[in-house]
C-alpha cells in the first residue's frame, strides 16, 4: 500500500508538471524554457520509467512469495484436516471402548460373573509363575468346600481363594472423601473383608488334609489391596486382622512376586532331591567299591599263598632233580659193576637204592 501511494503521488505530479508545461509552452510560443521543461519531463519520465519497471518486478517477486505461502498453507491446511480426521476417529475409538467398558462393567455387576474373571486372572499368574505340576485348581476339601487353587508346595498344599466380595469397595469408590456415605461404605467393607478372611481360615486352611497352616486371599486390583492395607484407626486394618487369622492378601502384582519366589524355591528342591539321589548312588557306589576291595585282598591273599607253594615246589623240584641225577649216576654205576668183575677191596653195590629224601611224594 505504501508503494503504491508513492506511485500513484509520482504519476499525479508528473501530470501536473505535464499541465503546467503545456500551459507554460502555450503562453510564451516555446521559448528556451520550454525546451528546458520538456528535457526535464523526459528525464523525469525515464526515471519513473525505471522506477516503475522496477516496482513492477519486486510486484512480481512478492507476488510469487505470496503464492508459495498460499500453497504452504494450503498444504498445512490439508495435514491439519487429515489429522483432525485421524484424531476424530481416535476419538471415536475411545468413545466405542468406553461403551464396551461400561457394557463389560454391566456384564461383571453380577457376583458370578465378577468370580468367573477373578478366577481365570488367578490361572493366568499361576501359568505365568509357576510350572504346571505345581498348582491345581478347583481343588476339593473333605468338608466339599472347592477353593480356587491350591500351590503345590513340598509335601503339602497352600490354598489360594480369588473370590472377594466388591459391593462395599464399588459403592466406596463412587463417593468422595470426606463424605459421610464413604465412611458407611468403608465400614461395610471392612466388615465384608473380615468375614472373607474367616471364611478362607475355616474353610481352606486344614493341615489334617495335606495344607500349611496359613493360605492366601486373591485381590483382584491394587485398589482394593490398598484398602486392605489402610488403618482407620492406629494399628487396625484388615490386613493385620488377615496375618492373625494365617490369611495373607496378595494383589496381582505380589501375588506374582509369590510366585516367582515359589517357583524358585521348587528349583532348589529339585535340586535338593537330585542331589540326594547323586549321593545315594555314590554311596551305593562306594559299597560295592568295598565289597570289591574285599574279594580282591581275597583273591590277593590266595594267589600269594599259591606262589609261595609254587616256590616251594619249584625248590623241591630242582632238589628232586639233583639228586635223581645222583641217583642215575649211581645206577649207571651199579650196572657197570653188577655185569663185570667185582673191585677188589670194595663193596658191592646194591640193586635198590633207598629214597634220598623221604619227604618228597611229588611237585607241591
Amino acid at each position: 500500500m505504501a508503494w503504491e501511494a508513492v506511485v500513484i503521488g509520482l504519476l499525479a505530479g508528473v501530470v501536473a508538471g505535464l499541465a503546467f508545461g503545456r500551459w507554460g509552452r502555450g503562453g510564451d510560443g516555446g521559448g528556451a524554457g520550454g525546451r528546458e521543461l520538456d528535457r526535464r519531463l523526459a528525464g523525469i519520465s525515464d526515471s519513473l520509467d525505471r522506477r516503475l519497471v522496477d516496482l513492477d518486478r519486486r510486484l512480481y517477486l512478492g507476488l510469487d512469495s505470496v503464492q508459495d505461502a498460499q500453497a504452504r498453507a494450503a498444504d498445512t491446511a490439508a495435514q491439519v484436516r487429515e489429522r483432525v480426521a485421524v484424531v476424530a476417529g481416535v476419538a471415536e475409538q475411545v468413545l466405542e471402548q468406553a461403551r464396551g467398558l461400561s457394557r463389560l462393567e454391566d456384564l461383571l455387576r453380577p457376583p458370578q460373573a465378577r468370580g468367573a474373571v477373578g478366577e481365570l486372572l488367578l490361572e493366568q499368574l499361576l501359568a505365568q509363575g509357576l510350572p504346571g505340576n505345581a498348582y491345581r485348581t478347583q481343588h476339593l476339601f473333605r468338608s466339599g468346600a472347592r477353593v480356587d487353587a491350591v500351590l503345590l508346595v513340598g509335601e503339602a498344599m497352600v490354598a489360594v481363594d480369588s473370590k472377594f466380595p466388591l459391593e462395599a469397595f464399588a459403592r466406596m469408590s463412587t463417593t468422595a472423601d470426606g463424605d459421610a456415605a464413604r465412611a458407611l461404605h468403608r465400614r461395610a467393607f471392612v466388615r465384608d473383608a473380615r468375614r472373607h478372611i474367616d471364611a478362607i481360615a475355616d474353610k481352606y486352611i486344614c493341615p489334617d488334609e495335606g495344607t500349611y497352616d496359613f493360605a492366601l486371599c486373591y485381590l483382584p486390583s491394587e485398589a482394593v489391596f490398598y484398602e486392605f492395607l489402610r488403618e482407620d484407626t492406629p494399628g487396625d486394618s484388615c490386613w493385620r486382622y488377615a496375618v492373625e487369622r494365617r490369611v495373607f492378601p496378595t494383589s496381582p502384582t505380589t501375588l506374582y512376586a509369590y510366585l516367582v519366589s515359589i517357583g524358585v524355591g521348587l528349583k532348589g528342591l529339585r535340586v535338593e532331591e537330585n542331589a540326594r539321589r547323586v549321593l545315594d548312588a555314590l554311596a551305593a557306589l562306594r559299597g560295592d567299591l568295598d565289597g570289591f576291595r574285599t574279594h580282591f585282598e581275597l583273591v590277593g591273599r590266595h594267589l600269594g599263598r599259591a606262589r609261595d607253594r609254587w616256590q616251594d615246589a619249584a625248590s623241591r623240584l630242582d632238589r628232586f632233580d639233583g639228586r635223581l641225577a645222583d641217583a642215575a649216576g649211581r645206577a649207571t654205576e651199579l650196572d657197570r659193576r653188577n655185569g663185570g668183575e667185582e673191585v677188589e677191596g670194595e663193596a658191592p653195590i646194591p640193586r635198590a637204592l633207598p629214597d634220598p629224601d623221604p619227604g618228597l611224594t611229588g611237585t607241591g
